[in-house]
């Protein structure tokens, strides 16, 4: 693989990651990645699957692409494709309009004391 991920390097997994969207293994953890890159709403992932995939500690290149596929069908993450340099690329970002519409539905049937702690 042609990165090598930085001893420093991180990425966080939210509780309403788990609670809401119901994410598990891969999926879990290349949603966290790309919504650490555009949690702010303007930014978006643009690294390589290569960069998931180290990241992600997956073995199949497959598999990454397969979970970012689920992801954007599940509308958890938005794909924008571009040109640079006369090459196809993409990115992707957190589609926070629809998380937080996940988060509000699941807010309004239950109590309000089951989000904190």
């Amino acid at each position: 693989m042609g990165y090598k991920i930085k001893n420093e390097n991180f990425y966080t997994v939210l509780g309403w990651m788990l609670n809401v969207l119901e994410l598990r293994g891969n999926e879990l953890i290349i949603f966290a990645i790309i919504y650490s890159f555009s949690q702010d709403g303007e930014s978006e992932f643009t690294g390589s699957s290569t960069f998931l995939q180290q990241f992600a500690n997956i073995k199949a290149q497959n598999t990454v692409l397969t979970t970012l596929k689920s992801l954007t069908e599940k509308q958890y993450i938005i794909k924008r494709s571009y040109m640079r340099d006369n090459v196809q690329r993409v990115a992707y970002r957190a589609n926070l309009d629809y998380i937080d519409k996940c988060k509000g539905a699941l807010s309004s049937i239950m109590p309000d004391n089951h989000f904190k702690n």
